[in-house]
This record gives structure tokens, sequence and C-alpha cells, in this order.
């Protein structure tokens, strides 16, 4: 009767163990389809890069659609207002919404 119960004992352990191994295999499961769901939804967005040129005095300031060069610092021109140099201050995206006509 003792050796039952040893053998009782450890075949519980085990189906314990493995349990536990398979609802943390779903946990790390779903949480990996979520993010990946998520990262989807945001790599899906189309994006607009605009590119934002400063005058060195800081007085004057375009925003433009970027074009292939651009880099910050790049020096784009005068100033018309102060004819100071002009220079690339910022490249960013930002989201293009479209709009559904109904």
């Amino acid at each position: 009767m003792i050796s039952m119960q040893i053998g009782g004992d450890v075949f519980t352990w085990l189906l314990i163990i493995v349990l536990v191994i398979m609802i943390i295999y779903m946990v790390v499961s779903g949480i990996g389809y979520m993010r990946k769901k998520d990262r989807a939804t945001i790599e899906d967005t189309p994006l607009k890069v605009i590119t934002t040129i400063t005058c060195i005095n800081k007085d004057y300031t375009i925003e433009r659609e970027f074009r292939e060069g651009d880099f910050i610092g790049k020096i784009e021109g005068q100033c018309p207002k102060c004819g100071s140099s002009m220079v690339i201050d910022k490249i960013y995206t930002i989201p293009i919404t479209i709009r559904k006509r109904e």
C-alpha cells in the first residue's frame, strides 16, 4: 500500500506540472497574439513624413513634405524675413486620416 501511495503522489505532481506548463504556454501565446495584432494595426496606418525648416534666429518656420536628401542640420536657403540661414530642424511622421464618404 505504501508503494502505491508514493507512486500516486508522483503521478499527481507530474500531472500538476504538465497542467501548469500548458497554462503558461497558453497565456504567453495569447499575449504574443495580442501584440502581433496591435503591431499590424500600427504598420497598416499610412504615414506622411514632414520636414520643418527654421530660421537660425527662430523667427520664421516652414513645414513641407519630406524630400529625399533631407537631414537635420541641412541648410535650406535664406530666411525670407531676416535673410539668415534656414536649417532643417525636425523630421517627423503624422498618420494620414482617410475619410470615408457616406
